[in-house]
């Protein structure tokens, strides 16, 4: 097994950053108030893990799970996990194969993996895979034996499955120390680095700093030899505009058919203007609950074209009868002639019929929890064959999953406009409450009903027909 782990850190110089350092322990601690932001990316080959051909889940060929815990950390320009709060599961089956083995073998590797059952009716198809969306985060169970490592709790991850390895990838923020030592098994690379802020730009990032091997079968007893300076460029496929740059989302009660709210909080954005920048256009990604309905009909935003409108699109059924988790949207939007973005873009919605509760609360409303849309500028770039060049671009390892990344070419990148504390109106600034109607009564009480209504009914029927009957014989008997 390979770990890599890089350590950024946000401070101007590394000096007085190592505590300790030799060919069996590394140890680091950072600067007050410039806390470490971490990646631990582990690979393991599954051929060797996994030396039995039946324990491998032949049908899938590639299952990836993007768990994140909190939204607001989602990685400086160096790491990549700008992809959707809560849980994403994308799942692709091997060809020509039957597909009641693929869904057995994903229901029974996301068991083993999350400890939750998902049926092959809940997912829903996107361009090149099946995907499942949670607003509800998952954690990784205990990993496999031999492998020696677990992942840190609530951390945000992203894991790989294929049949030839496995990648797992964590971030780990505001890290004050850490410690690194020899173990048998594994081979460790860290490296500790910052960004040379004297010759970096927002699309060529300068890391400079040191790796550090740690090896079992490094044959050299020298520490000199374990140490390596490093200094290399990357060109970040996830960008982000200034801090003072946030929107908001809120919810605008409209009986069954709300509206989704949001406005940016600045005056004026402009097509992003770094050197490699060529076409841009602003984008509006949401995953939508199935409790609600988007009707592409008649409820595009405002100035956009519908580009992705994956799921259900049925505008009838109620809430009980859909078995796919919800739909996947994005929109895109033209700039204007100022080259300015829209402030405000309103999404209608529209309430899938609830299961009345059975219960004697006086409440009829049921609580419907949404993402928060994920709002950036994607643009084509000079050289993007240099994006997945960086070490840390997860394109380079995999092509499914990453939310709206799937959608576009290799020589995109994406400038995110971050949500502001006071998006949401749930107590979290990753969620979006909903209230919907719904009705209130007891199964007790609709049976009564009904077995009262029904026996009216054969009151009346048989009360219509005793009537005929009777009229019938007496005209029979005056005619007589």
């Amino acid at each position: 097994m390979r770990q890599r782990t890089t350590i950024y850190n946000p401070y101007s110089s590394h000096d007085g950053i190592i505590t300790n350092l030799n060919r069996t322990n590394f140890q680091l601690s950072s600067i007050p108030n410039h806390l470490f932001t971490i990646e631990n990316k582990y690979t393991i080959t599954t051929t060797t893990t996994q030396p039995n051909k039946s324990s491998l889940y032949l049908a899938i060929k590639e299952l990836r799970i993007q768990t994140k815990f909190n939204n607001n950390e989602s990685g400086i320009p160096i790491f990549s996990f700008h992809y959707e709060p809560g849980l994403n599961i994308y799942a692709v089956p091997q060809s020509n194969v039957d597909k009641l083995e693929f869904w057995q073998q994903v229901e029974q590797l996301i068991m083993e993996l999350l400890g939750i059952k998902l049926s092959s009716q809940q997912w829903i198809a996107n361009v090149n895979s099946f995907y499942y969306h949670d607003i509800q985060p998952q954690p990784l169970l205990n990993l496999k034996e031999g492998w020696k490592f677990n992942l840190h709790p609530k951390s945000n991850y992203d894991y790989i499955y294929n049949q030839d390895k496995i990648i797992i990838r964590e971030l780990l923020t505001n890290v004050s120390e850490i410690e690194f030592n020899l173990e048998l098994g594994i081979y460790k690379e860290i490296g500790l680095f910052l960004i040379d802020d004297k010759i970096s730009t927002n699309d060529d990032l300068n890391l400079s700093g040191i790796r550090v091997i740690l090896d079992e079968d490094s044959n050299t007893n020298n520490k000199e030899e374990s140490i390596h300076k490093t200094m290399f460029h990357i060109k970040p496929r996830h960008r982000s505009f200034d801090d003072s740059t946030t929107i908001t989302t809120k919810i605008i009660p409209q009986g069954l058919h709300p509206i989704l709210s949001t406005e940016l909080n600045t005056t004026t954005i402009v097509i992003p203007t770094d050197f490699d920048v060529e076409e841009c256009k602003f984008y509006y990604y949401l995953n939508l609950n199935k409790s609600l309905i988007f009707d592409q009909f008649q409820n595009i935003p405002i100035g956009s074209q519908l580009i992705i409108n994956n799921g259900n699109k049925n505008l009838e059924l109620p809430e009980y009868k859909i078995n796919q988790w919800g739909n996947e949207l994005l929109f895109e939007f033209e700039f204007d002639n100022d080259n300015d973005i829209p402030h405000h873009i309103n999404l209608t919605v529209h309430s899938r019929y609830q299961l009345p509760q059975n219960n004697h609360s006086h409440s009829q409303i049921s609580n419907v929890l949404n993402s928060l849309p994920n709002i950036f500028i994607g643009c084509n770039v000079k050289e993007g064959n240099l994006l997945d060049k960086s070490p840390f671009d997860t394109k380079r390892d995999v092509k499914i999953g990453g939310n709206y990344e799937i959608y576009f070419t290799e020589d995109t990148v994406f400038y995110h406009l971050q949500n502001s504390d006071n998006s949401g109106n749930s107590g979290s600034s990753t969620l979006l409450e909903i209230n919907i109607p719904h009705g209130k009564t007891t199964f007790d009480r609709v049976n009564n009903i009904t077995s009262l209504g029904l026996l009216i009914g054969v009151l009346m029927i048989l009360y219509a027909i005793s009537i005929r009957v009777f009229m019938s014989t007496t005209s029979k008997t005056k005619r007589d």
